[in-house]
């Protein structure tokens, strides 16, 4: 896609999101502010839909223009109003977009002004149907991008990569941030581990994880070896049913819930496990690579993007407690296959992961090269008194 004529200004990107709560995908908007900070001759815009302000303390140490553009109800026609006003003044080269919200009201005003819209509402691989789902794919189809974060991703929502506009940019990873998180706090609060080896698998407990298999395989291991003490992070639906699953292991098998301290959690491990139905490219695994741990998981999505079977980790069948147990007997037998997996593990997460990269990878789709240097002018001066808290 051709970018519009600058006269050598600097590239000027919107990103227009939903909201800044605590998600992946609110992270992952913010790690990719910071990758873009770092780039010369670009001027960045945030502009927000919601009232959650989890993130914005580091959105306002990156120094770019914040701005609220709160909707009176869920589908609201003056968002399309106020949202010119704010295009045409920043005069957007390219707006980015997180989700279909984001998307429907960016994409008509996009076409009026003439700026590129890139699309990243793909950010898994679960199939969208319905009225929803087509609605996806005709917001996907009249952007000028399509960003998807895995291969699966795409495919679930009926491209292709390497068609015209269809893109697939890994997630990115910040290790300074991680790093910074995981020693934040004590990461065996509220669960003493002692001498034992501990696994981990840190996943929403919803149809699409897999945790049935995870419990099961943990009570196979915990019938043979009191050594071993597995842990369960996350939050969700099924939550209940897999604690009375897992009744019968005692407090070999610990049920953390949802926790801040996730980094913190996944450092203190020795061996991290995503059992999955269905998946792009895991934020969770990511971390387990951080923090230099092997990694078990289902072969299943894109995970093999992340992990080589028998280099960064083992990959298992899907559905298959066995499997997960053979595997995680092998990683406890051997403590230098253990060590050197994490170690390429961590090494692949710091050198083909960075946000830096995913951020020059989004600048140059389809060819938009960034211009000459030129004085930029502070559009965070500019914007003073665009925040509107309705």
């Amino acid at each position: 896609m051709e970018g519009p004529v600058r006269n050598d200004r600097p590239l000027r990107v919107l990103h227009l999101v939903d909201s800044l709560r605590v998600g992946g995908k609110e992270r992952q908007v913010v790690e990719l502010l910071k990758g873009l900070c770092h780039l010369e001759d670009v001027q960045l815009m945030l502009v927000t839909m919601g009232q959650e302000q989890f993130y914005v303390p580091e959105i306002n140490g990156l120094e770019l223009p914040l701005i609220y553009l709160l909707r009176k109800m869920r589908w609201d026609p003056s968002i399309f109003i106020r949202l010119h006003g704010i295009l045409r003044n920043f005069k957007a080269d390219i707006v980015h977009t997180n989700s279909d919200m984001a998307t429907f009201y960016a994409l008509p005003l996009t076409k009026l002004l003439r700026a590129k819209l890139v699309n990243g509402c793909v950010r898994g691989a679960l199939p969208t149907v319905g009225l929803r789902g087509k609605l996806r794919r005709l917001l996907l189809g009249l952007s000028d991008a399509r960003v998807a974060n895995s291969k699966a991703g795409l495919e679930s929502v009926g491209l292709r990569e390497g068609r015209k506009g269809n893109y697939v940019i890994y997630n990115g990873f910040s290790i300074q941030g991680f790093r910074e998180r995981a020693g934040a706090v004590n990461g065996s609060e509220g669960w003493n581990i002692g001498s034992r080896k501990v696994v981990g698998m840190v996943a929403e407990f919803s149809d699409y994880k897999d945790y049935v298999t995870y419990i099961k395989a943990a009570q196979m291991i915990l019938q043979k070896r009191n050594d071993v003490s597995f842990i369960a992070v996350g939050g969700g639906k099924n939550l209940e049913a897999c604690k009375q699953l897992a009744a019968s292991a005692g407090s070999g098998i610990r049920f953390l819930g949802e926790r801040r301290d996730v980094e913190a959690i996944v450092n203190a491990i020795h061996v991290g496990v995503l059992c999955t139905y269905t998946e792009g490219i895991s934020n969770s695994v990511m971390e387990y690579m951080a923090a230099g741990k092997p990694t078990v998981a289902s072969r299943v999505g894109d995970l093999h993007e992340l992990i080589n079977d028998g280099v960064e980790g083992i990959l298992v069948p899907p559905a298959d407690a066995a499997a997960l147990e053979a595997a995680l007997f092998r990683l406890k037998s051997d403590r230098r296959l253990c060590v050197a997996m994490g170690a390429v593990a961590r090494a692949k997460v710091l050198t083909s992961h960075t946000w830096d990269m995913v951020a020059r990878t989004i600048l140059e789709l389809g060819d938009m090269s960034l211009p000459r240097p030129v004085q930029a002018r502070d559009w965070r001066e500019e914007s003073k008194g665009q925040e509107v808290q309705e």
